[in-house]
Order: structure tokens, then C-alpha cells, then sequence
């Protein structure tokens, strides 16, 4: 029997190059910092502008003035509150913001005491996803507090903002609400996004050594696992900021790094979500 003419099954070994992966997660995480930045921007049209003008030439003329210039220090509305919420989770992040709070309802100790509840801890990270569900969470909450307490206070005086269209509106606790949902909603959008690029640059399936005959299927439940990554993250964002959960953060005390909120999706989605930032986070310290 000639042993040349057996048929032989292939085997692939593939290695991953740590660098490359670790450039094209900067690249993404750039990519997405001015996705963000830009759907931050307000842009007032034409026929905006000209209305503010002639809404503060009219007030001039009747004695307005005095409530008109009461604006916000928010202005333009959902970028300041988008600002607030970005700053914040930079700093539970433990990056340092040079711009200051928008609204100026939040001091840094304020800050600094939610921080401590996510001290850094050394050695392999673990429950990266549920940190920082935690993180964006506890963001919202303490943003949604102040409002609360601020609308709550006999002595606030009335606010105004300038809507996009250029018209000048009362800022109301309603108002001020929904835009923190949608400063919220946002940043969960796009954490969702990046959570869906790392699952495939991860992609863990094709750094094993595997015989050709069943390579296809192996890449096939690949695809399949990582297809629904980016609405469970989505999913899971949204339900942390349920009623429930936000009298489950505030009874809690101590860490929660670890501390794992209701989020509405199954135990093996959180696990999934829960490996594909693990891995992330290791391979960027």
C-alpha cells in the first residue's frame, strides 16, 4: 500500500498578531470618539438664528430682558447634558476631563465619591461589560438625582435654552430628563457598536488549530455568535437604568465592579459580552 496516496486531512494553526490587533482597537475606539463628536453637534439653521434675533428684539422693546437672559448654562440643551454624562464617565474611567460640567449642578466631590465605588483592581480584569454597565448606570442616576432635587427647590429660579430652531424655551424637569435619556441612549449606541468591532477583531474560533474539513462550520457558528452582539449590548445598556435597578445601586454599598444589575438579557449573552471586554481590557493594559 503506497502511504503518499492516503488522503490526509489538513491542519491550520493560526497565531495572532498582538500589535496589529492592538492598533486596529485604537483605530476603532478614535473612529468612534468622532462618530461621537459628531452627533454631539447642534446645528441652527438659517431661519433659526433669524428667529432668536428677532425673539430678543421683541423682548428688548416689551422689558423682557431680564428672564430672557436667564439662560441655561446647558444653551444649546441635549449637548450640554451629553457633555455632563461624558465627563463624568471619563472620570469614573479614570481619565481626566479639562472642560468643567456644563450645568454646573455636579461638583467633582460629587464625582469622586461615585469613583471610589470603582477602585481599580490589579491582575487579570474580570466582568469588564458588567463594570461598566455600572459605570453608565450610576452616571445616569446621580444626573437624574440633581435634576430631581433641582426642580424639587422653592427657591429655583425659572431657566431658559435655546432650542435648535432658534426659539427660546423654558427648561423644564420633564425636559431636562429627556434629554439625559438621550444623552444616554447615545453613548449606549455607540458602546454597543464598539462592543460588536472587538467581538470581531476577537474572534477567537480561527486562533485554534482545526482540520479543514470542518473549518467552515467552525467560522459559520463564529458569525453566528458575534451577529447579535451589538443589539444584546444595546439591550443590556437600556434595561440597566430600570426603576429596579436604580434602587439597587442606590441601597448598595462598597464596590461595583462586580456588582451585577437586572439587564435583561440571558446568563450565556452576559457572559459572551462579559469575555469580549475582558479580553479587550487585558490586551490593552
Amino acid at each position: 500500500m503506497d502511504i503518499n496516496n492516503l488522503q490526509r486531512t489538513p491542519s491550520y494553526s493560526y497565531r495572532v498578531d498582538v500589535d496589529r490587533i492592538k492598533q486596529r482597537l485604537q483605530q476603532a475606539d478614535k473612529n468612534s470618539v468622532s462618530n461621537q463628536r459628531q452627533s454631539d453637534s447642534v446645528d441652527i439653521s438659517e431661519k433659526g438664528r433669524k428667529a432668536l434675533r428677532e425673539k430678543m428684539s421683541a423682548t428688548g422693546k416689551t422689558g423682557q430682558n431680564e428672564d430672557i437672559t436667564k439662560l441655561s448654562p446647558m444653551n444649546f440643551g441635549s449637548s450640554g447634558i451629553m457633555n455632563d454624562f461624558e465627563k463624568i464617565m471619563s472620570e469614573l474611567g479614570g481619565g481626566a476631563v479639562s472642560n468643567d460640567f456644563v450645568s454646573k449642578d455636579y461638583s467633582q466631590e460629587s464625582v469622586d465619591v461615585l469613583k471610589a465605588k470603582f477602585e481599580k483592581e490589579e491582575g487579570t480584569k474580570t466582568d469588564t461589560f458588567d463594570s461598566y454597565v455600572n459605570k453608565m448606570a450610576s452616571a445616569y442616576q446621580l444626573m437624574k438625582d440633581r435634576i430631581e432635587e433641582k426642580y424639587a427647590a422653592t427657591d429655583r429660579q425659572k431657566e431658559y435654552y435655546i432650542a435648535a430652531d432658534g426659539s427660546t424655551q423654558e427648561l423644564t424637569k420633564e425636559k431636562e430628563l429627556e434629554m439625559l435619556d438621550h444623552a444616554y441612549e447615545t453613548h449606549s449606541k455607540l458602546m454597543a457598536t464598539s462592543t460588536q468591532i472587538w467581538s470581531e477583531l476577537q474572534d477567537f474560533k480561527v486562533q485554534i488549530n482545526y482540520h479543514s474539513s470542518n473549518s467552515e462550520t467552525e467560522k459559520t457558528e463564529t458569525k453566528n455568535q458575534n451577529a447579535g452582539v451589538k443589539e444584546q449590548a444595546y439591550k443590556a445598556f437600556m434595561s440597566a437604568i430600570s426603576k429596579e435597578n436604580g434602587g439597587m445601586l442606590k441601597q448598595k454599598t462598597g464596590s461595583l465592579n462586580h456588582f451585577r444589575l437586572n439587564l435583561g438579557v440571558s446568563s450565556s449573552a452576559r457572559n459572551v459580552l462579559n469575555g469580549i471586554w475582558d479580553y479587550y481590557a487585558n490586551i490593552k493594559k
